[in-house]
């Protein structure tokens, strides 16, 4: 019975740790990928504007439902859902698009930059994200790569653009 409270203390003591040091990270953080395209940019935009072709090529998209012109709901490969929509949008140059959903533990914005030079287009996105649950910010901080999301957008838009 000794060592059953004891496994107990030092569980709960490792959950106050983990909580206690999420509490401490920032809410907020931001992470970013470029990557140049061998296309024009129109055929880049066209790719990541019509977010009715996602499920076409994203690798973690399950289902999409479109809302109206500027808003849609993604379901990925685990079932989540979440609920985007458009914020700004500068034609075949820069969109800037925003988690919807107020129910869940994390929310930001991604900003789509593109530019052309050369014959290529290069894309930028950058994640302004945050993160609400100090459980969450701690699980990503130390064992997640918060620009993962956007490394498998990138190879997924990379294999649409060249099939």
């Amino acid at each position: 019975m000794k060592w059953l409270l004891i496994i107990i203390g030092v569980l709960v003591l490792l959950a106050l740790i983990v909580f206690l040091v999420g509490k401490l990270l920032p809410v907020k953080h931001t992470a970013f990928q470029e990557k140049r395209f061998t296309t024009d940019i129109s055929s880049l935009w066209s790719a990541i504007r019509n977010f009715e072709d996602y499920p076409k090529w994203r690798s973690t998209l399950k289902t999409l439902t479109v809302i109206n012109g500027k808003q849609w709901q993604e379901t990925d490969s685990r079932g989540d859902i979440i609920t985007f929509g458009i914020i700004e949008e500068i034609s075949e140059t820069k969109m800037a698009v925003k988690i919807l959903s107020d129910d869940l533990p994390f929310g930001g914005t991604w900003v789509y930059e593109l530019t052309e030079s050369n014959g290529a287009v290069t894309l930028k996105i950058t994640e302004n994200g945050e993160v609400y649950s100090p459980i969450y910010r701690f699980i990503g901080y130390f064992f997640l790569d918060q620009s993962a999301t956007i490394k498998q957008y990138m190879i997924d838009l990379e294999s649409r653009l060249n099939p």
